[in-house]
């Protein structure tokens, strides 16, 4: 692909007491019952005026010279779909930090003392939370983000997105 470099995977929250922990932690910063980031049942969600808010835990790595272009992590979904859902919120996690390279971009982010975007170095340990959405339910174009190509060693993150739980 020439939009991503990485490798991926996902990790289930039901089959890893860790994973688990980091969706408790999740809910904490998010301001959100541990309950609103499990996975329901399918009948459930179909009676339900909410429903998970969580996918699985994506996990990524960045080997050298590996990259990410900047994408937005919203989707548009299918009009024919009454929810019209989609990602509302994104917690990337640095699991381990590159030597060198591999910062998160935020090319369309304005800030005080410049025009340029956003750069963040990846930190073991830290997280970025960002929104997808805009309080009226709009998509933010702004949530663009991508991450610089690795220069030495290996970038590991997690990706958490979270959706909005309300239905109707």
């Amino acid at each position: 692909s020439t939009t991503r470099s990485s490798r991926t995977t996902w990790l289930s929250r039901s089959n890893y007491k860790f994973v688990d922990s980091l969706y408790r932690r999740a809910a904490d910063v998010l301001q959100v019952e541990d309950s609103a980031l499990r996975h329901l049942s399918a009948e459930f969600i179909q009676k339900a005026k909410h429903h998970s808010t969580a996918e699985d835990l994506q996990i990524v790595h960045y080997a050298n010279g590996q990259e990410y272009a900047p994408h937005h992590d919203f989707v548009y979904p299918s009009i024919a779909d009454r929810f019209q859902p989609t990602r509302f919120a994104t917690l990337l996690i640095y699991l381990q930090e590159s030597q060198r390279g591999g910062e998160t971009t935020f090319p369309r982010a304005i800030q005080t003392n410049n025009h340029d975007g956003l750069v963040v170095k990846p930190k073991q340990g830290k997280a970025i939370l960002f929104y997808n959405m805009l309080p009226d339910g709009n998509v933010d174009d702004v949530s663009q983000h991508g991450s610089k190509p690795v220069e030495k060693g290996d970038k590991w993150i997690a990706n958490l997105w979270i959706w909005d739980p309300i239905i109707d």
